[in-house]
């Protein structure tokens, strides 16, 4: 009998110690005799394990492996499930406790307690497998028969509906252990790298923990290691639950010691980008076609042939991400059931307060459960809301990575379809786009999932009532579904709007010169408004479409509550406290998914718009090496390095696409090893196009092409690409440096003389694509490049054309004759006479060739003596050589401390002051309509009793008022944002049209480019969306504590020190984001400008097979930014999770506050129900304050960025105080007069002391050695660059009083760098339209360019981006049509003729002398013919006039240097 009573008091509820009834073990039995004992084993075995391993800082960086994690995350839930299960019994199904419950709970939560520990630890038993020991897993498998015992127990209960929360339990502790064991069938066996062996193997323990300390590796990055080490290292569990590894950041930051990339965390390991990108390759080459390629290993093969190729990019990113995005959403589960405890505790608590009925220490219990779910329901979000951003970070990566790699391997026929607008906006705004979708997608399902959960529970409080609120839910449906439908339209072709913008953008500033020089300013100012006005108007459609969206959404609880609330009224049921106000805790929580869900859906759809965008990039065909080269070895003998017979090669995809552009046709030719082959023609002929067809940049329409060794080749363009570095890093182009070889090309391509002018010789910086070199340095310079690599095959596309005959023949003979006399040469120019000693020489004649065989054959001797010694002046260099400094280009300007108020103080005068005041009224209006709705309705409970039922009225009268002023401020916000946008852009468009050209010359365009894509993105969208939310935020936060003191007075007790704690909060969390959120911007431009330096590049980047080496240095570049952003999420993380504990802090003192009152005296229900349920949203309101407010703060930064280009950027002097006559000038009379000019302070004169006038419409040839002055004369005759002393004259008025528009519009200049603008030839030819047709189609006639603008298309015809239809000499005569259309009565040529064969520039100079006959004309000039035909020649020497005469009299002074100049 004592035994019996001993076992029921054991077992309580559950009866007795029975082994067996019914089919079944007794539950006790089960428990005590089954499940227990096997825990327990498995407990002393896992800390037998645990003891044994040893914490070993090195292997803090090793990453567990997803599958681990999974299993780490499930030990964990079974850890907590027990507690759950127990507290869920106790308080909700009022079950009392049995000692087999207590023991139950304590040894399985135990056990799987134990068991985490050891999974965490199993990265620091390197002997052992990722499975672990094998005891474990047989004592596990042992557990999980005890488990399946337990699952029929719990089936057979749920059918006799017996113990239904244990069944429910049982089931998920069962689907957890299925879990596990999946976990164990993966890959168990770890990769141990070379790091980690050196770590483990012969050394012993003092000496890896040094190695750990000092040694940090980024794979090919090294990366030295700095005070703040790489992120999550060495943190444990504890540390990474409450972010505490960020205070070191947090810290540095708080001190103001952050001030770039050097001073923030290194990536965590899971993040390294190196690693990223390779596991993305294998995953996205998986769904690829990969060929490989022996003769190129450095250029990815990689074709995508897919039956669904808009998938393979999602396929991929599904692949390499997938599981640990998708078992995120287990985190997501859990944090959103733990949200749900809250109304169910209140309601528990507002019941107990309201009906006194129960024990006082009920009251403390409900409060404890309160704050303690509360807890956990923080930690889960913060956990789930940091790890989607690691994964986001990951997909970032990887999309850039790809858009990188694809550019480097896309053929260039293929890349033609896209702008580099496009592929500039691919990286930027596109992939911000895509990783929105992390957040998004876990919303799609949350969101119904809380919406669900929350609609159950109000069934429960209110019936059937809540189907009435539910139905006006539903009828929304459609209505946002056609309204995201419409979204994503307009996204589309916003998209596309800026694609055209940022391409607009990026081609005014690569011809920012010509623009200037042709005072196009207000045109293409113009131009880039009209396409901003399209691009703001499909924004402004979806914002307002976005507005509607919102206004649906966000009413949509209030008119549930009043709907719901009606009908329960109606339906004769009373209305308590605890009904209400769970009831309204539930529609505050719908209020954040319903409003959520536009945002998402929105997201949603933007994201995919942009997937697509790049999906289309991605599956354009790469270059395929093997399908373009035939490799028949029976065929082609290996000394002959080029062969190609029959060969038929297009500049379009398909013959039929353009049939106006060129094709090389039937080409047949050898070109053997050691060879010297000139190749000749006219202007347009096809001769680069010929390099392009070897190289595989043009399309292979038939025949055959055969190349010996593609690794083997070295090109030197016709327009040289030079990088953004120093001259000895453009020469080097990633060789190491070997000194005597280094000398050997210096002394080749005549370079000493100008590295001694220069301040710091081969170290100095040559700015973006060489601007501060002429042009004959650009072109000594590429060919240094080619010299230095060392090849065995040499395409030399006219390297003579821009240096003079001096430095020509110096070219020829110790270069082509001499370091390449061993060397297979291909060389296309129009100086014939370096062809005498070619082994074959072709013809090229519209894309034919015509004539091949020796010199003497295919030239002819009269030509060739017709272009003796004497073909070029000695005038060595086309453009003027700034003396610039090696530091040339600066760091870019980064603002520190708090954004000024002045970047608010703009923002609003921006808005406007009328509106920016009715946006903040607004919104307060809206919130006090809100609380006093809900307050409305506490009275109305706490006193139902004497009323007659107002509550329809006032409440529905309250709800409308709140409706009406939502959507008044939705248009307000739209409104300003609008206005916001027009203004910004007008600015800093005027303010960079306005720059001098030195501000170009010193600024990166991937700087520039960076203020009109990411930033103006950001005040485009992110601003004014990020704004709203945190105003409404701060109303949010005001009216909630008001309402929480109006109904618990003693919560202003607490509210002090919570207050102090969230300002401190916030303060210490500013001074670290704000700086941040800087160096996140300022990393960010040099991915951009590298990016765009490698477009521009990319023929030479891949002839000389550096393809790899870009894809390391973009990799650098990433990672450097990767880590500023990273940094930002891991502070803004630490934020939100400390601001979640002041929120739980806030609603467990609520909780415990109102208990303590009610205890004391009586408190109203209606008011605590009130403060409760407020509470409960208030974490949410208090991160929300913050965080929007920090990443306002940060949106700020942008328009801080744009402001201080607005405000900062010094522009040109362009309004004068003279007005000129229409017709100015009449004579074209230019008088220097004592002129000097310097480039910046701190530099030497470029001109001094100049003096000279000419006469009316004489011909002024301009001759000078390299840092002359000739180019000069030029930039200040156009004012280009203003002079310090001295006046320039014409025709007797002074250049500085009269507008910049005036001088630079009734002046004409042929530039030696032709630029064509995208668009028609109409449109290049008379930007403004200011000519009709038959004057255009007159120029193009006697600039020799009708026929082959015909062939295009005629005046409507596509130049192409750049004008890549035309070849470089085509461009050049394009440059002259624009000077002939003038008239003007001053023309400037500088050297505009260096890319057209000889025939045709004697046609020009005869065309120039009838049209400019009565014109003053000033000629740089290479060709002697030019110069002797002038009226006079000027010599400048060392910035100064040396000479000025007839070229028949200086010739006669055998001493003058025009003499010397001549004749050397």
């Amino acid at each position: 009998m004592g035994e019996e009573t001993f076992w029921k008091s054991f077992c309580g509820h559950h009866d007795n110690m029975t082994a067996w009834r019914h089919g079944d073990f007794g539950h006790c039995f089960e428990h005590v005799v089954i499940v227990l004992p096997i825990h327990v084993i498995l407990i002393l075995v896992t800390t037998f394990h645990i003891a044994q391993t040893r914490r070993v800082l090195f292997y803090d960086s090793v990453s567990l492996p997803n599958h681990v994690r999974l299993r780490l995350f499930i030990t964990v839930c079974l850890t907590i499930l027990p507690i759950v299960q127990v507290t869920v019994s106790y308080f909700v199904n009022h079950v009392n406790l049995s000692a087999v419950d207590i023991l139950d709970l304590c040894v399985l939560s135990l056990c799987w307690c134990l068991q985490s520990v050891y999974i965490y630890r199993l990265k620091y038993m390197f002997w052992e497998s990722y499975r672990g020991h094998v005891v474990n897993i047989v004592i596990y498998l042992m557990l999980f028969v005890s488990v399946c015992f337990e699952l029929y127990s719990a089936i057979l209960n749920t059918l006799q509906k017996r113990n239904l929360m244990e069944s429910y339990c049982m089931f998920v502790t069962f689907g957890g252990h299925i879990l596990y064991l999946l976990t164990l069938t993966c890959r168990g066996q770890r990769e141990l790298e070379t790091g980690l062996l050196h770590g483990t193997i012969n050394v012993s323990p003092s000496e890896t923990m040094n190695f750990a300390q000092t040694y940090h590796s980024y794979s090919s990055i090294p990366i030295q290691e700095r005070e703040i080490t790489q992120a999550e290292r060495g943190a444990s569990c504890f540390s990474r639950l409450t972010f505490y590894w960020v205070r070191k950041l947090m810290l540095k930051g708080s001190k103001q010691q952050i001030r770039s990339a050097d001073d923030i965390f290194l990536l965590p390991g899971r993040l390294n980008t190196v690693k990223v990108n390779a596991l993305f390759d294998i995953c996205l080459k998986s769904k690829e076609t990969v060929n490989s390629s022996s003769s190129s290993s450095d250029v990815p093969q990689v074709q995508i042939h897919s039956p669904k190729q808009n998938r393979t990019l999602v396929r991929a990113l599904h692949q390499a991400f997938g599981v640990e995005y998708y078992s995120l959403g287990i985190l997501k589960l859990l944090a959103d059931g733990a949200g749900f405890a809250g109304p169910i505790l209140l309601n528990f608590l507002v019941t107990f307060i309201e009906e006194k009925k129960d024990p006082k220490y009920y009251g403390y219990i409900y409060a404890s459960c309160l704050l303690i779910a509360t807890l956990i329901g923080s930690f889960l979000s913060t956990q789930f809301d940091y790890n989607v951003k690691v994964v986001a970070f990951k997909i970032r990566t990887a999309i850039v990575t790809t858009i990188y790699r694809k550019s480097l391997t896309v053929s260039s026929v293929s890349a033609s379809n896209f702008s580099s607008g496009e592929i500039v906006n691919f990286m930027s705004t596109d992939t911000d786009r895509i990783i929105n979708f992390c957040p998004s997608f876990h919303a799609v399902w949350s969101l119904p999932f809380q919406i669900g959960v929350s609609l159950f529970l109000l069934y429960q409080q209110v019936g059937l009532a809540f189907l009435a609120g539910l139905g006006f839910a539903l009828i929304l449906i459609p209505i946002n579904r056609w309204i995201a439908n419409k979204i994503g339209e307009l996204s589309t072709d916003m998209m596309a709007q800026k694609d055209n913008r940022v391409k607009m953008m990026n081609e005014i500033l690569y011809g920012i010169k010509v623009v200037k020089f042709y005072a196009w300013e207000d045109h293409f100012k113009t131009k880039i408004e009209e396409l901003r006005h399209a691009e703001l108007k499909s924004l402004k459609g979806r914002k307002y479409l976005d507005a509607l969206c919102v206004y649906f959404w966000a009413t949509t609880p209030v008119l549930i509550s009043i709907i719901t609330f009606t009908t329960y009224s109606l339906l004769g049921h009373e209305l308590t406290a605890a009904k209400v106000f769970t009831s309204l805790s539930l529609f505050l929580m719908l209020i954040s998914p319903l409003n959520a869900f536009p945002w998402v859906i929105n997201g949603l759809v933007e994201s995919w718009v942009s997937l697509k965008r790049v999906q289309a990039f991605v599956s354009v065909k790469d270059l395929d090496l093997d399908s373009y080269y035939s490799n028949d070895t029976n065929i082609y003998n290996p000394e002959e390095v080029v062969k190609v017979r029959d060969g038929v090669f297009s500049w379009t995809e398909s013959s039929n696409e353009n049939p106006g552009t060129l094709m090389l046709r039937n080409l047949n030719f050898i070109i053997e090893e050691e060879q010297f082959v000139g190749i000749v023609g006219k202007v347009g002929s096809g001769k680069s196009s010929i390099f392009s067809a070897i190289l595989a940049e043009m399309s292979h329409v038939s025949g055959y092409i055969h190349v010996e060794n593609l690794d083997s080749i070295a090109l030197v363009t016709q327009e040289p690409w030079i990088q953004h570095a120093t001259i000895r890093d453009n020469i080097l182009f990633g060789q190491e440096f070997d000194h005597q070889k280094y000398e050997a090309v210096i002394d080749a391509v005549a370079l000493q003389d100008d590295l001694k002018i220069l301040p710091a010789a081969d170290r100095t910086e040559v700015g973006e694509n060489g601007v501060t070199l002429s042009g004959g340095q650009k072109a000594r310079l590429s060919l240094a490049r080619a010299l230095y690599q060392d090849k065995s095959v040499y395409l030399l596309d006219d390297p003579l054309a821009a240096v003079d005959a001096h430095v020509a023949k110096h070219l020829y003979t110790k270069c082509i004759m001499g370091l390449l006399k061993n060397k297979t040469r291909i060389l296309c120019t129009h100086h014939t006479k370096y062809l005498s000693n070619a082994d074959v020489v072709m013809e090229i004649r519209d894309g034919t060739v015509v004539q091949i065989g020796t010199p003497s054959e295919v030239l002819g001797s009269v030509e060739l003596q017709d272009e003796e010694e004497s073909t070029q002046t000695g005038n060595q260099e086309v453009e003027e050589t700034e003396a610039e400094d090696s530091g040339l280009v600066q760091e870019e300007e980064q603002e520190q401390g708090v954004v000024r108020l002045m970047v608010y103080k703009s923002y609003w005068f921006a808005v406007g002051t009328c509106l920016a005041p009715l946006v903040l009224i607004a919104l307060f209006l809206m919130q006090a309509s809100r609380n006093i709705n809900d307050w409305w309705l506490s009275y109305w409970v706490t006193h139902s009793h004497s009323q007659d039922n107002p509550v329809d009225e006032v409440y529905s009268g309250f709800g409308s008022l709140h409706d009406g002023l939502k959507n008044l401020t939705q248009a307000e916000d739209n409104l300003h944002f609008y206005l916001t946008l027009e203004s910004c852009i007008q600015k800093i468009l005027d303010s960079i049209l306005k720059a001098p050209i030195s501000f170009f010359q010193t600024t990166p365009i991937g700087r520039i480019i960076n203020r009109f894509s990411s930033d103006l993105y950001c005040i485009d969208d992110s601003l004014p969306f990020i704004l709203n939310i945190f105003l409404a935020n701060i109303y949010g936060i005001v009216g909630t504590i008001a309402v929480q003191c109006y109904g618990l007075p003693w919560f202003a007790i607490l509210l002090v020190p919570l207050g102090l704690i969230y300002l401190k909060l916030q303060q210490y969390y500013r001074h670290t984001s704000r700086e941040l959120k800087r160096i996140a911007s300022v990393t960010l431009s040099p991915i951009y400008a590298h990016f765009s330096e490698t477009i521009t590049g990319l023929v030479t980047i891949r002839a000389f097979r550096a393809t790899e080496r870009f894809r390391k240095e973009n990799l650098i570049r990433l990672d450097v930014n990767q880590r500023a952003q990273f940094a930002g999420q891991a502070v803004s993380s630490w934020l939100n999770f400390h601001l979640q504990m002041v929120g739980v802090v806030m609603v467990g003192g609520i909780a415990f506050i109102a208990v303590i009152q009610h205890n004391l005296d009586s408190v109203s229900p209606g008011l605590v129900g009130l403060a409760i349920s407020y509470s409960l949203s208030v974490t949410n309101l208090l991160c929300g304050g913050v965080n929007f407010f920090t990443e306002t703060e940060k949106q700020m930064v942008s328009i801080e960025r744009t402001q201080h280009y607005i405000d900062n950027i010094p522009a040109e002097n362009i309004e004068g105080s003279l007005i000129v006559s229409p017709v100015w000038p009449t004579a074209g009379i230019i008088c220097f007069k004592n002129v000097f000019m310097r480039y910046r302070e701190g530099l030497q004169d470029a001109l001094h002391d100049v003096t000279f006038q000419t006469h009316p419409g004489e011909k002024i040839g301009i001759v000078g050695r390299t840092g002359s002055g000739k180019s000069s004369l030029f930039l200040v005759l156009f004012r280009i660059v203003e002079i310090q002393k001295g006046s320039i004259i014409l025709d007797n008025t002074n250049l500085k009083h009269i507008d910049l528009k005036d001088i630079r519009s009734r002046l004409a200049i042929i530039p030696q760098d032709p630029f064509l603008f995208s668009g028609t030839v109409r449109e290049n030819l008379d930007p403004t339209s200011s000519h009709i047709d038959s004057d255009l189609y007159n120029v193009l006639e006697r600039c020799h360019l009708k026929a082959p603008v015909d062939r295009l298309g005629g005046l409507e015809a596509d130049v192409g981006e750049r004008g890549r239809n035309f070849s470089v000499g085509q461009r050049q005569l394009v440059c002259l049509a624009r000077a002939l259309l003038t008239r003007a009565r001053v023309l400037c040529i500088d050297e505009a003729t260096a890319s057209i064969d000889f025939e045709t520039d004697q046609l020009i100079q005869e065309t120039i002398k009838q049209e400019f006959h009565d014109s003053t004309v000033l000629t740089i000039a290479h060709r002697i013919d030019t110069i002797l035909n002038s009226d006079r020649v000027l010599v400048m020497s060392e910035g100064s006039v040396a000479e000025f005469d007839q070229p028949n009299i200086l010739l006669q002074k055998t001493e003058s240097l025009f003499f010397k100049l001549v004749h050397k």
